[in-house]
């Protein structure tokens, strides 16, 4: 199956003559799959679907660890269901003071669902550190990017009432940064079938 991914540089409820186009060749075969995605409402509710299945252990996983000279190390796991690859999940380190977790969310070898969370720490004082986190979220239908949203946050240590990642306001930002993102994706996308550990993902 052949999957055409085309990204288009816009803002939340505007369009843009601009546009990136990625054919993206994926062998997995569909199963059985819900509706087609038409709205932002159909993304929640496949992407509740999808962690849902997976918190119960209703899907199967493969996975891989790889330490890039000690400087980036991380872990790939990758969920199927039915033989369809529905999320790939990057859990990984750069340094000592900063760690990520992107997760890529598909529908019939499809892109729908970008969800980063980033996370930079750093001292205030001798008895305290800091962490400064950044939430990107990326909806997707027929191919385009439509809803673009950016939420960051800090938690101070020893502090009372830290924030939470579900409080605060996202803000809407340019949907142009999803090339590097699809950048990434391509690459993970292509080592899904990765036994073996290994030391570079870009070796």
């Amino acid at each position: 199956m052949t999957v055409f991914i085309t990204f288009f540089s816009c803002k939340e409820n505007s369009t843009s003559a601009d546009k990136t186009t990625v054919v993206v060749k994926s062998p997995d075969n569909s199963s059985e799959t819900l509706p087609d995605l038409k709205s932002i409402d159909d993304i929640k509710m496949e992407h509740s679907y999808i962690t849902s299945k997976i918190e119960s252990g209703s899907m199967d996983s493969t996975s891989f660890d790889y330490n890039c000279k000690d400087e980036k190390n991380g872990t790939l796991i990758y969920f199927y269901e039915k033989g369809q690859l529905r999320l790939i999940k990057h859990a990984y380190n750069e340094y000592s003071h900063f760690s990520a977790t992107d997760e890529y969310f598909l529908k019939d070898g499809a892109l729908f669902f970008v969800f980063y969370n980033h996370l930079v720490w750093s001292f205030v004082n001798h008895n305290q550190t800091k962490d400064d986190i950044t939430e990107k979220r990326f909806y997707i239908i027929g191919n385009r990017p439509i809803k673009c949203l950016q939420k960051k946050f800090t938690i101070l240590s020893n502090a009372k009432d830290a924030p939470k990642s579900n409080m605060g306001s996202d803000k809407a930002i340019e949907c142009s940064s999803l090339e590097p993102i699809l950048e990434d994706f391509e690459l993970l996308f292509k080592l899904r079938k990765q036994k073996e550990d290994l030391l570079c993902l870009e070796d």
